[in-house]
């Protein structure tokens, strides 16, 4: 986890009593949100053969992950940015680099706040294919008491996590999950499965950086969803993210999710634009 230089304004006011710090903005929260979703992007950067972050001074503040092993998975081949004029620039570079590493569908995450992003998107072919809602809270404002009791596993492992997320969503044998984070080694990623008859049924990732909780792959399996299982383990995660250190926690939610992390207390900040570009199947 990369933590603040000690002594410095930044790590007093975390490790100040919770009652004397200053309540974080939406605006503190959101940039919270945007650090943490590039360190996830940057370490499955690290997670499969052949995956990197596509380097050139060209990119400046554009940060681009390429995941070959499933180059039509343009969710895992994703691009962030800080402000639309890197971002235009940095295209031309992007296209020609993704095409080199053979990924056949790719997505830039245009943040709630970019109202220039999407036009320049859509001249450029691409096209609109989600639409997820940014959130993120304090830890202290969340209610995290326990509700139901989870037979956790004690060991688990991404495999376990990833094909969670191909049951949930569908995803095809061939197609897993599992092939983007096979050879993960991430220290900042906490795993979190939870089983029944010995069985996988929900699970989730919490990368924890610089204070923030990030969630993600947070997935139920068919047969156990709407029991509050997901809720339960998201609420075990945070808590131990607390323990850990960390003041706040973000994501970005699925339409499916968005009634959860409303319930447990996030602030809604936002939707995302998810744009995709794509190769026509031959």
């Amino acid at each position: 986890m990369a933590a603040a230089a000690s002594g410095t304004p930044e790590n007093r006011r975390e490790s100040a009593p919770a009652a004397t710090r200053a309540r974080l903005d939406d605006i503190a929260l959101a940039a919270r949100h945007a650090r943490s979703q590039r360190g996830f992007f940057r370490a499955l950067a690290g997670g499969s053969p052949g995956a990197r972050l596509i380097s050139s001074e060209a990119l400046k503040g554009v940060q681009a992950t390429a995941v070959p092993v499933r180059p039509w998975f343009s969710i895992f081949n994703s691009v962030v940015y800080e402000n639309c004029s890197e971002l235009e620039a940095a295209l031309p570079t992007l296209e020609r680099d993704y095409a080199k590493a053979a990924i056949k569908a790719w997505s830039v995450w245009v943040p709630p706040e970019d109202q220039s992003a999407p036009s320049l998107l859509e001249q450029a072919s691409f096209v609109c294919q989600a639409r997820p809602l940014r959130m993120a809270s304090e830890l202290d404002d969340l209610d995290l008491e326990p509700r139901s009791q989870l037979d956790p596993v004690a060991e688990p492992t991404w495999d376990m996590v990833a094909r969670c997320n191909d049951r949930a969503y569908g995803v095809l044998e061939q197609w897993t999950m599992a092939a983007v984070v096979e050879s993960m080694d991430d220290p900042a990623s906490h795993l979190r499965v939870a089983q029944a008859n010995g069985e996988v049924i929900a699970a989730l990732l919490a990368r924890e950086d610089d204070g923030d909780c990030y969630l993600w792959f947070v997935a139920t399996v068919p047969e156990a969803q709407r029991r509050g299982v997901a809720a339960e383990l998201v609420r075990g995660a945070l808590r131990a993210a607390r323990t850990r250190g960390c003041r706040t926690t973000s994501l970005e939610s699925t339409p499916s999710g968005e009634a959860l992390y409303a319930q447990l207390g996030y602030r809604a900040l936002g939707r995302f634009q998810r744009w995709e570009s794509s190769t026509p199947s031959p």
